[in-house]
């Protein structure tokens, strides 16, 4: 398999123009928030569309394959436009956050329709699909509002876990299930991914999380809940900061690993372990500010 970084590359552009092809014409979709849903590394949409190259090569996507990734990516489009809100964030994808050029109002009912249409996407091929989409984005809910307003009684290091595992890992993980899925897998190999995607997720908000904590000019940010707050909560002391995140990190990053180690039981053919386990760290490189161009 081509490294995932070169993959994303690759599938971007045909992930951009089903995305372009679902939001137009009779979708009912303002015209001032295609922009928005019409940027974007496509992560998740590129890690589904990367298991299924793996568990069922073939010289491109197939039609259902492509849908769910962008379903991913629109499901993912509209929870941004909500973060932002939340966030009080003023900037995304290289332009100004919705909830300031049109207002909260219209921002929410954006995100509402937006949130349509992956729906859509996944229904035609089952019922399956639209019950995981709608698992996801309940668990999703429920992360953001333990991140924003307090979650369980919990040591900081599990409360932490838990949130970025639903408000980041779960669409992951759905991506990485949904991949296995369209490739004709069976349940313990759909299982085995979701595990995986859920690992890349973790990964990948910890990067996100460690990326705030090191920019300059976060002091307004330090100040409201959030998760790279939580994060900084399991850290014991204030000597070895930087190490001690590298470490968790890090573990998260191996722990994304060993899921393909269980999957492989599952009859994954192991060629794709090794590739799989790297795009992981390229997961976390782009998250951290090696870019690949957004196109």
């Amino acid at each position: 398999m081509i490294p995932f970084r070169e993959f994303l590359l690759r599938i971007r552009p045909a992930v951009n123009r089903r995305i372009a092809e679902t939001t137009g014409g009779k979708a009912d979709i303002d015209p001032d928030v295609l922009p928005l849903l019409l940027k974007g590394k496509r992560m998740r949409a590129g890690l589904l569309l990367y298991i299924h190259a793996g568990l069922a090569p073939a010289a491109a996507p197939t039609r259902q394959a492509l849908d769910l990734a962008s379903a991913v990516e629109l499901a993912h489009a509209a929870s941004l436009i909500l973060d932002d809100m939340l966030d009080g964030d003023t900037a995304r994808r290289g332009a100004p956050s919705l909830h300031l050029t049109r207002g909260d109002g219209r921002a929410v009912l954006d995100a509402v329709g937006i949130l349509s249409l992956p729906y859509a996407l996944a229904a035609p091929y089952g019922p399956g699909y639209v019950t995981m989409l709608a698992s996801a984005q309940r668990r999703m809910a429920r992360g953001v509002a333990w991140e924003m307003f307090g979650g369980p009684d919990l040591p900081p290091a599990e409360l932490y876990d838990a949130i970025v595992a639903r408000k980041t890992g779960c669409l992951f993980s759905l991506a990485a299930a949904w991949g296995a899925m369209a490739a004709g897998e069976e349940d313990a190999v759909v299982t085995a991914f979701g595990e995986f995607g859920l690992a890349a997720g973790k990964a990948m908000q910890v990067a996100d999380d460690i990326a705030d904590l090191s920019a300059p000019g976060t002091g307004a940010r330090d100040s409201r809940p959030g998760s790279e707050a939580l994060l900084l909560r399991c850290v014991p002391g204030n000597n070895g900061t930087r190490q001690t995140l590298g470490r968790i990190l890090e573990r998260e990053v191996s722990g994304a690993a060993a899921r393909i180690v269980n999957a492989g039981r599952c009859r994954v053919p192991p060629v794709v372990w090794e590739p799989f386990g790297q795009a992981v760290r390229d997961i976390v490189g782009l998250t951290m500010g090696e870019e690949v161009p957004a196109g």
